[in-house]
């Protein structure tokens, strides 16, 4: 994930010999639809992923795990639920940093083909 620039290449790469290969018509709407569908992939990827590492799950998976030690009837002594990572501490910031970059730039990229598809 060092050569974020890379990825976006491949992306458009990918995009094109999807298009290429299973376009039903080679004209420039096709083009944008697929790259909209990769773009939404990696947005809402990046979102979400934004999301757990801000902490908005935090309370609540501490909360489900405090409820669950306390109900459990098997009771395991060895686990303390809090020594448990949090959701917001899984993975690592520049994971989330990855997909929205990417979302980005294939964000723009669509939009510069939008303008060029209804100005043309």
């Amino acid at each position: 994930m060092r050569n974020k620039w890379g990825f976006v290449a491949i992306n458009l790469l990918l995009i094109s010999l999807i298009f290429s290969l299973l376009a039903p018509a080679y004209d420039l709407v096709t083009f944008i639809d697929l790259l909209f569908y990769l773009c939404f992939f990696y947005l809402f990827i990046g979102l979400l992923l934004w999301t757990i590492k801000g902490g908005f799950f935090d309370a609540i998976t501490y909360s489900f795990r405090k409820v669950t030690n306390r109900v459990a009837k098997n009771k395991d002594y060895l686990d303390d639920f809090e020594n448990k990572p949090l959701p917001s501490q899984m993975f690592k910031k520049k994971f989330v940093h990855f997909f929205l970059f990417q979302g980005a730039i294939l964000l723009i990229a669509l939009l510069l083909l939008l303008v060029v598809y209804y100005n043309g």
